[in-house]
This record gives structure tokens, sequence and C-alpha cells, in this order.
């Protein structure tokens, strides 16, 4: 697309019809000296800065090409290259399972096949399973590629071999590793059970004979698990340290009652493991661990002593869907705690999500990149962060800090979002805020030592869908009238499409004050044992949520209130007594804590440094909505005017879609999407239109669609299977 400033967008015509010439080519194996013209031809005006068509596209159909002239490894160098771009693409995994089979790769190409199978069931495949050896590994790497839930450690299909059948059915990962893509062993994360205190294999006990139940794991919000790095040990174990080095080692066993014992110079400590739960060991020289019982799990050495080139804690607290609009009014009575805390440092209250739920929210924040760069947009589907995207625990524990989650959801788990975290200690649906406090305060009561890195997410105040039954918070029940005590059911409706209800306000009220009490305990605790210079605290959301919208007409998916989200920070490098109206974005997370703790960050992040600290203002924040089955959506926001645009048709699988015709109109910030307020000008065209334009040269797919893809969702593009 041109600078044209008459038409938000046009499709590349001649590009759209190389991909079609090519595509019916390719169907008749036509795979000839032509072919190749036509790609050239094709990769030319696919070129996004030549303003239309997908250079995905072209690589895909190179590897095609490869793979007939039987070139595997120049195959993969298209596929994996078309892979980084779209990592949910059908026909990319397509060329990548048979270039890495043939490559003797069989790992990825069962991942490859995973993926396939989980989204494109239809697909036709054939597996190649080791007989023997990493059989099981193999068919692990499989059921996490063809599972359907973003929530760790939960399978829903994981695959096994009984009487020479592949079977599938539902399962949890437990007492085993989890072999995420790109981590070497060493560095994945076995999952245990949480037990502070108590009986060991109390939880163990419990745990095993559900693991196949799935009302067990979503619906019993008492089953927490602890996920740690750890490798699997038989035998013996030694544990080297240097001279005046002390850790904290952390130890699981695989049985109820299994025997184990330290040894050091001093003599040998005979004792026990629990099953599937974490105990600790502080080391203060050499030892070797011993269990000829059974297995056991050695988590990663936790160093003591801290360093002057780190913080002593930095801590996130994460409120998911803490509207900043509807918040404010009611921040200084129902959070005192918070609002007197971070009144000595930096409140931004032009703060936007980038994505108007988790899924996509938290891997952005997490890596400083939107959606269509992590590529985490469908709920469907799990793919693995590639390595060259860093998480912020990632760096945070190559400066050396210890990194936890005491309360999580092990969404996006699978994603490799977590990556980086030494421990997380995860439920499905439910992350009260003082079960995290408590277990916060703990770890740092425990280590008081260690430098910190911790994530703390809580879902106190993420309004519940109403899709079944309600139990509110007993204040908020008895604090409505009768009339307005119950809600209606809809079990077709998504908790961001939920609309108001007087009920909701009253929960959030109480969800503030249980909120301000329990997170008020951790900055009480921080300002009592830790100078201004040593800790770094930020507090944001992931969302906001449109149901507190006054506005009826303004109660969508990327409004002011869906959108507007919550940050503000204190502690070392932070100025202090600040409260502004600069616009942020929630991937400005990112290269903050980088600024303030002194990681680097790459120049093709999308997250931007606040003036506040030093950096550039905004001059605009983004927030997009790429929700397969769905139309695309975005909000470019400056400080008066928001251009907001919409597809006629559906995102696909993909996370791309046809821009032909979208809607692309320009309104003031009162007034976003009411009908009679759009405005106009060349001068508002000049400064939206470039920038919108970047982003959906990145999403756009000219109207260039894969048989196959369209074929499998006739409900989105219709059940004619023909080209366009």
């Amino acid at each position: 697309m041109t600078n044209d400033l008459h038409v938000f967008w046009r499709n590349n015509e001649h590009a759209s019809a190389l991909f079609y010439d090519l595509l019916d080519r390719a169907e008749r194996n036509a795979y000839d000296d032509d072919f190749l013209a036509r790609l050239a031809d094709y990769r030319e005006a696919a070129c996004p800065s030549g303003g239309g068509g997908d250079s995905v596209n072209a690589d895909i159909f190179a590897a095609q090409y490869l793979l007939h002239e039987g070139d595997a490894e120049n195959a993969l160098a298209c596929g994996e290259r078309a892979y980084a771009q779209r990592s949910v693409n059908l026909e990319v995994w397509k060329v990548l399972a048979a270039a890495y089979a043939a490559a003797g790769r069989d790992i990825e190409a069962l991942t490859m096949q995973g993926y396939m199978h989980g989204l494109y069931p239809s697909e036709s495949l054939s597996l190649t399973v080791p007989e023997a050896g990493d059989q099981r590994a193999a068919l692990d790497h499989f059921s996490l590629a063809a599972n359907h839930t973003a929530y760790a450690p939960l399978l829903t299909d994981r695959v096994c071999i009984k009487n020479d059948v592949l079977q599938f059915e539902l399962d949890i990962f437990l007492g085993e590793e989890i072999p995420l893509r790109y981590c070497a062993p060493g560095a994945r994360h076995w999952v245990g059970t949480y037990v502070d205190e108590g009986f060991l294999s109390a939880k163990a006990l419990v745990y095993e004979p559900n693991r196949h139940d799935p009302f067990f794991f979503i619906n019993d919000r008492d089953v927490t698990f602890d996920l740690q790095k750890a490798r699997e040990a038989t035998g013996s174990v030694r544990i080297d340290l240097p001279e005046d080095m002390s850790v904290v080692l952390p130890v699981a066993g695989t049985r109820t009652y299994q025997d184990f014992s330290v040894q050091n110079a001093a003599g040998a400590y005979p004792g026990y493991l629990g099953k599937w739960a974490f105990s600790y060991l502080r080391l203060d020289e050499s030892a070797t661990l011993r269990s000829d019982d059974a297995p056991f799990a050695v988590g990663t050495p936790i160093r003591l002593g801290h360093s002057p080139h780190r913080r002593k804690v930095v801590l996130n607290l994460l409120i998911d869907g803490m509207c900043r609009p509807a918040v404010r009014p009611l921040f200084a009575e129902y959070m005192p705690r918070i609002a007197r805390f971070f009144a000595r440092g930096v409140i931004f209250e032009n703060h936007f999500s980038v994505s108007e739920y988790t899924l996509p929210s938290l891997p952005s924040i997490e890596t400083g990149r939107y959606p269509y760069h992590t590529q985490v947009f469908n709920e469907k589907h799990n793919h693995v962060l590639l390595p060259s995207i860093r998480t912020l625990a990632e760096e945070m524990s190559d400066l050396g800090y210890y990194c936890t989650a005491p309360l999580a959801t092990g969404q996006s788990f699978y994603a490799g979002v977590y990556r980086g975290y030494d421990r997380i200690i995860s439920t499905h649906g439910f992350q009260p805020a003082y079960e995290g406090a408590e277990r916060a305060l703990r770890i740092l009561e425990a280590l008081p030592t260690v430098d910190h890195f911790m994530l703390y997410h809580t879902g106190d105040v993420h309004p519940l869908n109403t899709m079944t039954p309600l139990k509110f918070s007993t204040a908020a029940e008895v604090a409505v009238p009768l009339a307005q005590r119950f809600v209606p059911l809809d079990p077709q409706v998504a908790s961001v499409r939920i609309p108001y209800l007087p009920i909701f306000p009253e929960q959030l009220r109480v969800s503030l004050r249980h909120i301000d009490r329990s997170v008020g305990a951790i900055l009480s605790y921080i300002e009592e044992h830790y100078e201004e210079d040593e800790y770094i605290v930020n507090l944001y959301s992931d969302h906001g949520y449109s149901l507190f919208d006054p506005h009826p007409a303004h109660a969508e998916v990327l409004g002011a209130y869906a959108t507007g989200a919550v940050w503000m920070v204190r502690g070392a490098g932070v100025p202090e007594g600040v409260v502004t109206d600069e616009l942020t974005s929630s991937v400005d997370l990112y290269p903050t804590l980088a600024h303030l703790c002194g990681f680097p960050v790459t120049a093709d992040i999308d997250g931007n440094l606040p003036a506040v600290f030093g950096g550039r203002a905004r001059d605009a924040a983004l927030s997009m909505s790429i929700f397969p089955g769905q139309t695309f959506k975005l909000a470019v926001r400056p400080h008066e005017h928001a251009l907001r645009i919409e597809t006629q048709g559906f995102v696909d699988e993909d996370g791309t879609a046809d821009f032909a015709g979208a809607k692309a109109a320009i309104y003031p910030r009162a007034h976003e999407l009411e009908e009679g307020y759009e405005v106009d000008s060349p001068a508002l065209r000049a400064f939206f239109w470039p920038r919108a334009r970047e982003i959906v040269r990145e999403i756009a797919n000219n109207g260039e669609r894969w048989p196959a893809m369209r074929a499998a969702r006739p409900q989105w593009f219709g059940a004619d299977k023909e080209h366009p």
C-alpha cells in the first residue's frame, strides 16, 4: 500500500493473481522453471514495502518447490523463515513437517504434525514414532503441539500407545518435566504439587487418581501446582560449591515415603522425600544427594547473597482486568494502601492494553511485543516463542535474580512466556490476592539474602463470565437489592462481552478492598525491610473491562474501558510523586524494566521507554483484537482523536485478515465509534493512516487464502472451496 490518502487500504491485485497462479501450479505438481519465474515475480510483488501480498506465502511456495526437488536443507530455511512470521499456519506446518522428516529431525516433525492435528484434525497424518528409547518424549512433544488449552500443566489430548494403537486422553503433567520446545533438559520445569506446610505426599495422593478428570483440574480451585526448573536424577547427584558460596536447593521425590540422604564433609544425614512435593536444603559446602528407592527431582540451586548490581526486590503486581477508568474515582477510598504507596512513584493515567483479554496481553507484557510479533492470539493452539524473543524473566535470570511467580494461572506457559522463571505456583481459574500475598511474603522471609524478581498475578477484580451460576463475594451479594441480585445466564457470552449489571460494580468495590488489604501487606513489608533504592514495584493490568463503561455505545472490546488499563511504578530510579497523562502501552513495561534494571533490549521490540524515565513520549497507543473467527479491530489513540479500523471478514487461524473494504474512521476520543461523530481531514489521515498501515501490513493476507485452511472453516469463509 502506498501513501495514498484517498483510500485506507487497497489489496495488491497483481500479487494476488500471481499467488493463485502459483497455487494452481503447485496443486498440479508443476514445479518447473516457469514456477520459479512466477515465484520470483510474486516475491517481488509480495514484499511488504511494496504494499501487498505476503512474503510468507512466497517462502511456502519456495519450500514446496525445494521439497519436490529433494532439497530438504533449503526447504527448511524457507519454512523456518515463514514460521518466524506465521507460527500458526497450516501450510507452514506442512512444509516444515516434511522437511524435518527428510532431515531426520523426528521430534520437530512430530511437533509440526501435532500442530496440524490440534487445529486441523481432519488433515491426514503419517506419524513416525520411535519404537523405543525416547518414545515417551516424542509422544509428549506431539501432545504439547496438539494441545487445545493454554493452561499448564493440563493436556487435552495426551498421546499414548495401547495395543499398538495411538490413543488420546486428557491428562496433566505431574511428577515429570514439561518438554517445551527450545528448552534444554536442565532448563525445563518439573511439575510438583504445591505443599508449603503439612504432609509432603498428601496432595499427590489426591491428584494422581484424578489426573484424567477435567472437572478436577478446571473446577477445583484448590488444585495448585508447583512448577520448578529441575532435572530428574537416579541414584546420586553431586552438588559442587566453591568456597564461601551457600545455596538453597529444592528437591522432590517420586514416591510417598522415599528414603533420601545428604552427605558432605561433616557426615551423612539420612532423611526422606515426599511424592511430587518440593522440600528445601541449605548447603554451605559441596554435598552428595542420594536416593536408591526411586528417581528424584533436583531443582536449580538458589544462590544466597546480594549483588550491588541488582535490586533486592523487583516485584510485578499484575491485577488482571483492573480497569483504570472505572477504578480512578474509587482508588483513594477503596485502595488506600496502594494509593499511598504509589503516590511516591509514577502513576500513568493514559495507559492502554494492547489486547482485550489475557491470552495475547500477557505475552506482550512479558516480551514487549505486539501479538502479531509474539504470534500468541489463538486460544486453541500453543506454540513456543522463538528463542530470539527474550522474556522478562529470562533477562532478569541472566542478571542473577531468583525469578518466581507465587501467584499465576499457568496460562501461556506452553507458549514459553514463563521461560526464565525458576518457580511458578499456579492454579487454573482462581488466583485470590490473599493467597498470593502470603506466598510472596513467605518466599521473601525464607530467602532474605536473595535478590528476587517476582510476578504476582491476581484475578480478584476480573469479572466472572455468566455462563454458569455465579457466587459473588458475600459483601457484594448482601449490598444489592433482590431485583439486582441475580444475573441472567448465557453460555454463549464470553467474559469480555458481559453486559452491565448492577452487581458487578458492587463486586468491583469489594474486590478492590480485598486486593488493597492483601497487596498492602506486601507493600508494607517492602517499605519496612528495604530502602527506596533497593526495590522496584510495578502494579499494572493486562486489560480493562467494557462492562464498566457508563455509555453502552462504547462498551465494546477495544473501547476506552475495555483497554483502559492500570500502570504505576515506584522504587529505584523512579521519579517521585508524578501523575502523568503521557500515553503508554502495556508493551512499555518491558523496556522500562530494562532501563531500571540494566538489561539490554533489541531494536525489534514494540515497547517504548516513557519520557518520564528519560525516553521519548509515544504519539499514539495501539490496541488490537486478533481473534480467529471474528473481525480484526484496531484502535490508534493519540491524545485527542482515535482511528478505529475493522475488517469486513474474519481473522483466520493464523492471525491474518483481508483488509479490502475495511472500515476506517477517525473520532474524537470521547466519542469513539459513535455514529455522527466521525471527523476527517488530510492532516488527520496523514497522521493516522501511515501508523495504522504499518500494523496492517503485518496482518493483511491480500485476499490470498490457502484452500485447506479456507475449507476447514466454512462458517467463517463460506463453503465454496474454489479460488476467489
